[in-house]
């Protein structure tokens, strides 16, 4: 279930947004303590169709209350009086308070809730115990992530709760804590909370609501979901979660795809191994995932990187589909062969294209910026020319293709190349695709060049992905619609 709290501060504003968030809520979170004014509690409950929760947190708590712990607990027993499905109590508050709310008759259920705004230790089960001890309906401990894999330890905890039959609303609060967040429910977890809007949030990491239900679907569960996901520092802007979530739910598989912000590679990829079928791997570990992996694929082991992890039976086979999806945006538009073709970067998509574009026939230069060596190998092992940056305008080609992270945030406003260097009939294609228009491109678009943007490159190589997983056809145009409504927006 998916519980939307409202942290609006007058009840005038409480009661707008409570009719905004009913399409995306199975419950509603009413925070008095964020409330300015005095709540009206008969009001704001009887206005509520849905379940609702009643909450009433100190600052200690990550709330805004001021006054008493008596007084803050008799708010929560006016709130049962008038009829909250739901309280949400702090183990924390004093037992003199605390036992006589618990051990209450009523309908109202309680919520014994335990917060750490700060890490996840490795003490959670004795947290559980002693909470499950006490009269209360539904158990919540929600913790902070210092680390991805502090997720793991919420993980156990549910599916421990789970297999005794315990409510329980577990997941970890900040950035790295997101992917519990969207799991928890289809984990058996009581619920998951969802922002009404961004800057709505009642909690550091939260997700918008209408994400969790329209893009994971965390709302339905799916006993034969399978994980996969992006690997990467940082993936906050990649946008793989749309495109292949909505592939799925297109082609009525039941399976999701997660951002997974690695630190430490090796020590995600043995946590989280158990888990997920599945990566798509991005910046810095398309070459570091190599030797972690089983086998690698031909073109990927040339290549020297790898996009794409795939679970083949026991055994994890790593591949490269950046080539395949830059050769098919670039032929869309020109022929490649005998083509002058300039590379502008030396990393892990570079080798990729540049492989291709040799494969293709292609007349090959790359460039390098201040890794001489890494340029030098690169040449060597596509057997084209090496350029230095500072000397690229006495260089001519054809085709520009932009493999550098110029373009990208937080370098948005700069280009790889000068805009003089760009002529008419260039063909530019920018592997950056979020901006989804970079710097190079409206420049290019300026001097009169046939552009190709990044989105097409994510889009092909994505597809690449989702059939390799899945041995499905990858809907490709429900891909597309979903990846352009969100690079450009209608109201934008």
């Amino acid at each position: 279930m998916i519980c939307v709290p409202i942290v609006s501060t007058t009840t005038e504003q409480v009661l707008k947004d409570l009719e905004t968030a009913l399409p995306w809520a199975d419950l509603i979170e009413f925070r008095v303590d964020l409330m300015v004014d005095s709540p009206d509690l008969s009001k704001l409950i009887n206005a509520c169709p849905k379940p609702c929760i009643v909450t009433n947190r100190t600052k200690q708590e990550g709330g805004q209350f001021k006054g008493s712990e008596e007084e803050r607990t008799t708010i929560l027993k006016q709130a049962m009086d008038a009829g909250a499905d739901y309280i949400d109590i702090e183990a924390s508050t004093p037992k003199e308070f605390l036992k006589p709310i618990l051990e209450s008759t009523g309908s109202t259920q309680k919520i014994l809730s335990y917060h750490d705004f700060s890490r996840t230790h490795d003490r959670l089960d004795d947290i559980y115990d002693t909470m499950c001890q006490l009269p209360a309906d539904v158990v919540k401990i929600v913790t902070y992530a210092m680390d991805l894999n502090d997720n793991l330890q919420i993980f156990r905890l549910l599916h421990r709760a789970k297999k005794e039959e315990q409510k329980l609303i577990s997941f970890c609060m900040g950035e790295k804590g997101e992917i519990s967040r969207i799991l928890s429910p289809l984990m058996g977890g009581f619920l998951t909370f969802g922002s009404l809007a961004t800057g709505k949030e009642s909690a550091p990491g939260q997700i918008l609501a209408s994400t969790l239900k329209d893009v994971y679907r965390v709302d339905q569960i799916r006993p034969e979901m399978k994980w996969f996901g992006v690997i990467g520092d940082p993936v906050s802007k990649s946008m793989g979660y749309l495109i292949h979530n909505r592939a799925f739910k297109e082609t009525g598989l039941p399976h999701i795809y997660l951002p997974f912000w690695v630190l430490n590679l090796q020590k995600f990829f043995s946590g989280f191994e158990p888990f997920f079928e599945g990566l798509s791997v991005t910046m810095p570990y398309k070459e570091d995932i190599m030797p972690l992996l089983d086998e690698i694929d031909p073109l990927a082991k040339k290549i020297g990187a790898v996009n794409t992890v795939v679970r083949e039976g026991s055994r994890w086979k790593g591949y490269n589909t950046d080539v395949s999806g830059a050769m098919r945006a670039l032929e869309a538009f020109t022929k490649i062969k005998d083509k002058r073709v300039l590379i502008i970067g030396a990393g892990g998509t570079a080798k990729a294209i540049g492989h291709g574009v040799s494969e293709k026939g292609g007349r090959l230069t790359v460039t390098y910026n201040q890794n001489k060596e890494r340029g030098e190998a690169l040449a060597r092992e596509l057997n084209c020319e090496l350029r230095a940056m500072r000397d690229i305008e006495h260089c001519e080609c054809d085709i520009l293709i932009n493999c550098s992270p110029v373009g990208m945030s937080p370098k948005v406003a700069e280009s790889p190349v000068p805009q003089r260097f760009l002529k008419p009939g260039m063909v530019v294609f920018d592997s950056v695709y979020n901006p989804p228009e970079t710097r190079l491109i409206k420049d290019a678009k300026l001097a009169g060049c046939q552009t190709i943007a990044g989105p097409e490159l994510f889009l092909n190589q994505g597809a690449d992905q989702f059939e390799m997983w899945t041995g499905e056809k990858a809907p490709l145009q429900a891909m597309r619609e979903v990846l352009f409504e969100k690079l450009f927006p209608k109201d934008g």
